[in-house]
């Protein structure tokens, strides 16, 4: 369901297409994670649905995603955690991020 769909069809009320995400929303992004220059495997998706709050990404990347709108573009930057796989853990990295779409929920 998108957005569209819950503002007009539903009849909910006043509805800002262009509202920036809030913990709770789903965001739809593209993005692609970063080690130095390098992107690094097993770090890019297209349209994935994300709902933000959920703790599903490592920690840090979905706050830094609360504020953005439909259309925007971000450079993340997060710290892997020192348990994770061993080619990242405790590594910087960056993850430039589109938010394609944004369902208020």
């Amino acid at each position: 369901m998108t957005a569209a769909t819950l503002c007009g069809a539903l009849a909910l009320g006043a509805c800002d297409s262009n509202a920036s995400a809030q913990n709770g929303d789903t965001v739809i992004i593209d993005f692609a994670g970063f080690l130095g220059d390098v992107q690094f495997e097993g770090g890019t998706a297209t349209g994935f649905p994300l709902k933000l709050g959920s703790g599903q990404f490592v920690p840090g990347f979905e706050e830094q995603l609360v504020g953005m709108e439909k259309g925007e573009t971000r450079d993340i930057n997060i710290t892997f955690p020192t348990q994770y796989v061993p080619e990242l853990a405790g590594k910087d990295v960056v993850f430039k991020v589109t938010v394609q779409d944004i369902i208020k929920e």
